[in-house]
């Protein structure tokens, strides 16, 4: 690159980056997004890297070897892995419809990346709230040419900087929604900083209160336990500051809700979603609540139901679709499940949400080998610590070649593993009740739900399991799905769910759970 300096990026490099305009794009490095006149695009991370080693060349040619060492920190990678990004990061541009930004070829050497101008962070945000010089003294001439002439006149010529500014803060609403969306397991790629762009330029927007209050509750789920109960404390401020200008505000109302536990107190957290969703029955993030709820309490039908809801208005979501992907088994759908979860890998390769859908549904659905081949797959695979490799590698060899002493080995692993956390503990009971050992799935389960037993299991995330959408707290959801019916049909089963307060809330509400209803 012409004697800049060049060093290797990486994928939790993209948070700290500022915001980049070129020309009518705005690239958000932190939730991987390009927004411009048109639409926005999410590029996979890997991209996203591309892009950025481009866009700081500054319109100057960076060559192939260039990119693959700064997007790939200098591991092999195959001639495709970089055609494909190329590819990726043109239909990206389409898609936003920035058509003053142009990814060049050049031949036998690499690309370059031609826009009208460069700037970050502030100096971007500047020039999108300030009109050209030249617009600005045109203006400006022409309120001297009429002045007196029309006030009517005079009012349209500021409408154009109002406008750009409207647009603006729609396009951070929308950044922030497309992070929300994702459903990331990470605190920095909530949206949080989209949101806050917009309130910077109008500070009481009470939709971009309503998600930021939204974000900040998922920021919270995933950030470091010290910064929990800050994070949670302006959540709730922000939605009632939102609730202060305007009443009713649905994503405000919904962060609220959302705030309250509601592990234990279903009925109480279903009458607060019902109550929003009546005044605000469009509101996606009250029916994605209720959807969770549903789930949680056996109603797998009417969650997926919801799900299919959002389907329909929203279908770019990693975080409903692999949602979509458990419901769709448990109803007993399963080549729909199959194909949503290869459309969502495909699309979303690294999500470990998504990833582990897919994965799962081969375990139990005796398809073990091909998820013996994901777990290979040690490129393609969510970063994990190398101990959970292993019991995982473990657990699908005897799911694939069951013989008793490999079971029995996957048993004691799985049991023991369960104490270290919540991700872990789903992960056994679920893997324990495919082995037939319902006794022991149902220990775990009251060690991890009721904390009762001999296998307590510590409620907390830490950095040694791999970080799973909904899996860094105490859930329910797991119950329901296909492979735990040898744990359903355990004695204990119906204590276990009388003191998780589910056969009262059944009681209440007079409905019988799906499983039950098949049986």
């Amino acid at each position: 690159m012409h004697g800049r300096e060049v060093g290797q990026l990486k994928v939790g490099d993209l948070a700290q980056r500022a915001p980049l305009r070129l020309g009518s794009l705005i690239v958000h490095p932190g939730t991987r997004t390009l927004t411009g006149p048109t639409g926005s695009a999410v590029l996979r991370p890997q991209v996203m890297l591309v892009f950025m080693a481009l866009a700081d060349g500054k319109g100057e040619v960076v060559t192939r070897d260039e990119l693959t060492d700064r997007a790939w920190s200098l591991r092999f990678v195959a001639e495709d892995s970089l055609n494909g990004a190329i590819s990726e990061i043109r239909r990206a541009l389409r898609s936003a419809g920035a058509d003053d930004v142009e990814l060049i070829t050049i031949p036998k050497t690499g690309y370059r990346l031609a826009a009208p101008d460069h700037e970050a962070g502030a100096e971007a945000e500047a020039d999108a709230r300030t009109p050209p010089a030249c617009a600005t003294l045109l203006n400006r001439r022409w309120v001297l040419g009429i002045a007196g002439a029309s006030v009517l006149s005079g009012a349209a010529v500021w409408q154009w900087p109002r406008a750009s500014k409207e647009r603006e803060i729609r396009a951070h609403i929308e950044q922030g929604l497309i992070a929300l969306r994702q459903g990331l397991p990470d605190p920095r790629s909530q949206g949080v900083e989209a949101f806050r762009q917009a309130l910077r330029l109008e500070p009481d927007n009470a939709k971009a209160l309503g998600l930021l209050a939204l974000s900040l509750k998922s920021a919270a789920e995933y950030g470091p336990p010290e910064l929990v109960a800050p994070t949670r404390v302006e959540a709730e401020a922000t939605a009632r500051r939102a609730l202060s200008i305007e009443p009713g505000q649905g994503d405000a109302l919904t962060a609220l809700a959302l705030l309250e536990p509601s592990f234990g107190r279903w009925s109480e957290a279903e009458q607060r979603l019902r109550a929003i969703l009546a005044k605000a029955p469009e509101n996606e993030f009250a029916v994605q609540g209720l959807a969770t709820l549903l789930m949680s309490t056996g109603q797998v039908r009417a969650c997926l139901k919801r799900l299919d809801w959002l389907n329909a208005r929203h279908p770019l979501s990693p975080n409903l679709q692999f949602r979509r992907v458990y419901t769709l088994w448990s109803v007993g759908r399963l080549a729909e499940a199959d194909a949503t979860a290869d459309r969502a890998l495909q699309q979303w390769p690294e999500h470990p949400a998504v990833w582990f859908a897919r994965l799962w549904t081969f375990a139990f659905t005796g398809r073990a080998d091909r998820a013996q081949r994901m777990l290979a797959n040690a490129t393609a695979r969510p970063d994990m610590p190398a101990p959970v490799a292993e019991l995982l590698g473990l657990s699908l060899a005897a799911l694939a070649e069951p013989n008793a002493p490999l079971k029995a080995r996957a048993i004691a692993a799985n049991v023991a593993a369960a104490t270290r956390g919540p991700g872990p503990a789903i992960s056994a009971i679920m893997v324990l009740s495919a082995l037939g050992a319902g006794a022991q799935s149902l220990d775990v389960a009251r060690g991890f739900l009721l904390q009762q037993g001999d296998v307590l299991v510590r409620q907390a995330h830490t950095p040694l399991q791999p970080s799973v959408t909904d899996q860094h707290h105490r859930m329910t959801m797991m119950l329901w799905i296909p492979v735990n019916a040898t744990l359903r049909r355990e004695p204990g089963f119906k204590e276990l769910c009388d003191r998780l307060g589910l056969s009262a809330y059944w009681r209440r509400k007079r409905i019988v759970p799906d499983y039950l209803r098949a049986n």
